[in-house]
């Protein structure tokens, strides 16, 4: 049985409003895969510290505003080098209001701004797609964005 290596990141959800509807960022990975901006922390960053950087590197996003004080976990399990690994990623929500988006070529591929319906359409994998709902439904009932 092989074993399993536990793996961490940090990444922002990044909403833009207009005309009452909210737009998700997506990026789709070099690997191919739709999801949201995330990355490894360095040194002894927070999470929320490693979430904005990583955003700010992959996105060239550094005018919106990240919440701090609420986070959402993404949770699954993938192969790498015959090694398992199970991955916990917090995302933090980024309201943006310029959509202008320099993406880092060297991890990122394209990107889409989606309403939700496109967004969940989009997303590659189920637990990002669940994240997307979860995230949803809280700013259905939050005003913060």
């Amino acid at each position: 049985m092989p074993d399993i290596s536990e793996d961490r990141s940090y990444g922002v959800i990044a909403v833009y409003k207009e005309g009452g509807t909210l737009f998700y960022l997506l990026i789709q990975h070099n690997a191919g895969h739709w999801a949201f901006p995330k990355g490894h922390a360095e040194g002894s960053e927070t999470p929320y510290e490693a979430a904005c950087r990583e955003f700010s590197e992959e996105t060239g996003i550094d005018d919106g505003h990240i919440l701090r004080d609420k986070s959402f976990i993404e949770r699954y399990s993938y192969s790498r080098n015959n090694e398992r690994l199970n991955k916990t990623v917090e995302y933090f929500i980024g309201r943006v209001t310029n959509r202008a988006v320099s993406i880092q070529h060297e991890e990122i591929m394209a990107y889409r701004w989606a309403d939700f319906a496109e967004a969940e359409a989009t997303i590659t994998f189920d637990e990002g797609k669940g994240l997307l709902r979860q995230v949803n439904q809280y700013l259905e009932m939050n005003s913060e964005i």
